[in-house]
């Protein structure tokens, strides 16, 4: 409940800027000397498409299994399966708020005093010495005190994931979505929750939060099925043409120039509508267009910090270790490794990395380097 973990959050909170700390020189470790590349290319690229701020409650543990056992291995594969797993991972679940979202709290009352009527109607007297039925009234009480705390945990509906879900991690801001589609897709979504830090913080379907009853979003009704509603909503979304442009102008603009070209967008989408989302396929149209290689897209994209840094320690072929002067060099230059607040995560333009302060900082580390 909401009280372990914040004595959880408490008890490791000195650790966690050491945890940190090791991510990052881990992150700029790989990147220098890894001979896979474009594989590094894309875990910077979905940690912040699927961004975690790390330093929020619980997250300063849990972004490192988001990286290593979410991300990581699912760089080239399906959206679809690249999108459940965020969605079930109790770091994004904490991020934004989903693990506390439940029916509205007049409902969650009600349940707890059914269970309560029915713990009372089932437990009468016992016969004297009847472990049984003594025993079965302790677990009977116990279930009502875990009802309980799910209960002073439950905040009724909460639409953060909802909306990041489809204006940034699916559909785009213009994806032709509504206010109501939020409301129904967090609906859906009540329930997904995780296990507490003690017991592994493992994703959980509790559906004594989950708001029952049918569903309408984006014009489709989702029958009431629990845990299925949201899995449903989450492949619509990953397979919708909105989420094939939204995902394919992201990708062309990392690789090409900030202002994605239509055509190869266009080419980006079909591939992806056609494969079903295979990550691999649209690189692999992006790289294979005649437009990636014009002349006029050449050197057309300012390096953020990280690839600045790692891009010119592997040009003087150093070696590199555990550092935290290049991961701080990397925070002056603008980038601070798993601290991005907003959901958006660090962006992919120019505009956004190339200024004064951070062109001086860029020099100086030329010139010591």
């Amino acid at each position: 409940d909401s009280g372990d973990a914040e004595a959880m959050i408490q008890k490791i909170q000195t650790g966690t800027r050491k945890i940190r700390q090791e991510l990052s020189q881990a992150r700029l470790i790989r990147a220098v000397h890894s001979e896979r590349q474009l594989q590094e290319l894309m875990v910077d690229f979905w940690m912040n498409h699927f961004n975690i701020f790390m330093p929020k409650g619980l997250d300063r543990v849990y972004t490192t299994g988001f990286e290593e056992n979410v991300i990581r291995p699912r760089v080239f594969g399906s959206f679809e399966d690249l999108l459940m797993a965020t969605a079930k991972s109790p770091a994004m679940l904490f991020y934004l708020d989903n693990w506390i979202s439940s029916a509205p709290a007049e409902v969650m009352e009600e349940r707890i005093a059914q269970l309560r009527n029915g713990f009372d109607r089932g437990s009468g007297p016992g016969r004297r010495g009847d472990r049984g039925a003594r025993r079965q009234s302790a677990m009977g009480e116990e279930k009502l005190q875990g009802a309980a705390r799910v209960l002073r945990r439950a905040k009724g509906l909460n639409e953060n994931y909802a909306r990041e879900l489809m204006e940034l991690h699916t559909l785009g801001v213009d994806g032709g979505y509504s206010q109501q589609d939020v409301i129904e897709v967090a609906r859906a979504l009540t329930g997904w929750t995780f296990q507490g830090p003690q017991q592994g913080g493992n994703f959980h379907f509790q559906s004594f939060l989950h708001e029952a009853g049918d569903k309408r979003v984006l014009g489709h009704n989702i029958p009431s099925g629990g845990i299925e509603e949201g899995e449903q909503i989450i492949r619509m979304l990953a397979h919708h043409p909105s989420t094939a442009r939204f995902i394919s102008s992201k990708l062309v603009r990392r690789f090409v120039a900030d202002e994605p070209p239509p055509e190869l967008v266009d080419a980006a989408s079909q591939t992806f509508l056609r494969t079903g989302g295979d990550i691999r396929e649209v690189l692999r149209s992006i790289f294979n267009h005649p437009r990636f290689f014009s002349p006029e897209f050449h050197q057309a994209k300012a390096k953020k910090p990280l690839e600045l840094v790692a891009s010119s320690l592997r040009s003087v072929a150093a070696e590199v270790g555990p550092s935290r002067q290049l991961v701080n060099l990397m925070a002056r230059m603008g980038e601070s490794l798993y601290l991005c607040q907003d959901p958006t995560g660090y962006p992919d333009v120019a505009s956004a990395w190339i200024n004064t302060n951070t062109l001086l900082t860029r020099l100086n580390f030329a010139l010591v380097l």
